[in-house]
């Protein structure tokens, strides 16, 4: 009976553990909001900073821009900044994860925002609109990732 008893025990904490998620470090960070506007800004803009394009805040230090890609197989070039490329405020992809420069869909890069020059490529297979989210919980390490609405 014991031993019933624990198989049936062990099996309901197996079958409750198994739903539940556990937060990722990020999700932990105390979350920092952005003092200014931020834009997606990038060839499709001319770099200049469009009111189309501004990164509307969607959770707590999450924030997006939606992007309509035309050309399948182009490589769109773009930043995260705000509308003077201030130091602080001008994010690319970061030295320390050179993977990141190419965006890769759904795919997570760590954006480095002291940079001038670096910034993120992506390629889209299809046309269509396309999210580009900018994760700033742990403004240290802020992330970009590129989704397909």
């Amino acid at each position: 009976m014991k031993r019933v008893i624990t198989l049936a025990l062990a099996g309901l904490l197996t079958a409750c553990t198994s739903q539940i998620q556990m937060p990722s470090i990020d999700d932990m960070l105390p979350s920092k909001d952005l003092d200014r506007t931020m834009y997606l800004r990038g060839d499709f803009t001319l770099w200049d900073a469009e009111p189309q394009y501004i990164l509307e805040q969607v959770a707590s230090g999450i924030f997006q821009a939606e992007v309509t890609f035309s050309t399948p197989g182009k490589i769109y070039e773009f930043k995260v900044a705000d509308a003077n490329f201030s130091q602080g405020y001008n994010c690319g992809y970061s030295d320390m994860d050179p993977a990141g420069q190419v965006l890769l869909l759904g795919q997570a890069a760590i954006a480095d925002c002291n940079t001038i020059y670096n910034y993120f490529s992506f390629k889209p297979a299809t046309k269509g609109v396309y999210v580009v989210s900018f994760d700033y919980r742990n403004s240290n390490k802020p992330k970009v990732t590129v989704t397909k609405k």
